[in-house]
Parts: C-alpha cells; structure tokens; sequence
C-alpha cells in the first residue's frame, strides 16, 4: 500500500536519485574536487529549486480566486481554492523555512504561518463551511492581514496584500449553479 510522503526538497531529491538510479542514470564518478557526482548533482538541484516568489504567486492566484468563489456563495469552489492556497504556502514554506529579515535575523516562516493557519486562515475556513458570506468577507480580510504580518516580518512590508478587485481566472465561472450548454 502506497503512503503519502510530504514533498519536500530533501523528498523532491531522493526521489530523482532514486528514479536516476532505477533507470541507470548515476554513474560512479567524481567531480574534479574529488566529491561523487551525486554530491554534484544535490547542489545543482539545490540551485534550480525555484524561488519562493514562484510559488507565491500561485497563492495570489488561488487566494484571489477564492475571493470571488465565496462572493459568488460557490462554497465547493471556495473550499477547493482555499485548499490550494494553504497547499502552496506550505510549498513555500518548504522551498525556505528560514528567511534572513534586512537586519540578518532568521525569520522562521513556518512558525508565522502556523500562527496564522490556526487563527485567521482557520476563520475563513470555518465560514466556509458554515457557508457565510459575511462571516466570509470579515474573515478573508484579516487572513490578508495576517498574511501581511508575515511579509512584514521577512522585511517585505511592501508586500501588500488588498481584496482583489478581479479574478485572476477568467476561464472559471464562480456562479454555483451548473451551466447550460451553450
């Protein structure tokens, strides 16, 4: 039976070695320094792993669709796009847990979004679920503050996260009810 494993960079690495090695793909060399071509290998990943940015941005995608999910009172579309933005930061998160603020302090990214899923992002949740489009609107605005701590926190108070005043999907229709056929 197969188990989920979180992906991780460390996760995101051994698998790639081990489908290199199933396949035949690691050879034992060396580099010229003497280290093991896998060695090699590890900081190249290391430097080709995207930046947080990247995945932030599919945050602002997922976040700013929720918005108008909920607005529309589509709450599975609400609740799938909620998910997927608490998916994504987790992937942030993973990307680097630690980030330097502009004095060179470690900011632990983890710990701030721990903090914040447990109170603001759990409010938009549960009015989410009770289906509440007040409830809604009130709780989505203090995630955004509370997303907002966390980029000021990293040094990025520049980072301003507002209500969206578009989605950033237009393909998607947020009306709850089925379509007809055109």
């Amino acid at each position: 039976m197969w188990q989920a494993v979180p992906l991780t960079p460390r996760t995101t690495i051994a698998a790639l070695w081990c489908v290199a090695a199933l396949t035949g793909g690691c050879r034992a060399v060396t580099t010229d320094a003497g280290a093991p071509a896998a060695t090699a290998d590890v900081e190249h990943l290391k430097l080709v792993v995207p930046s947080q940015s990247h995945s932030m941005a599919d945050v602002g995608f997922h976040w700013t669709n929720l918005w108008f999910a909920g607005q529309q009172g589509n709450w599975p579309l609400a609740l799938f796009y909620f998910n997927e933005a608490r998916q994504h930061i987790q992937w942030t998160i993973q990307i680097r847990p630690i980030r330097k603020d502009p004095e060179g302090r470690d900011v632990d990214l983890a710990a701030i979004f721990q903090a914040v899923d447990a109170s603001t992002f759990a409010a938009v949740k549960i009015a989410i679920e009770l289906k509440n489009s007040a409830q809604f609107a009130t709780a989505y605005k203090g995630a955004l503050e509370g997303c907002y701590s966390c980029h000021k926190s990293s040094g990025k108070p520049y980072l301003r996260p507002i209500v969206p005043t578009a989605p950033a999907q237009t393909i998607i229709d947020f009306n709850p009810a089925p379509a007809t056929a055109p």
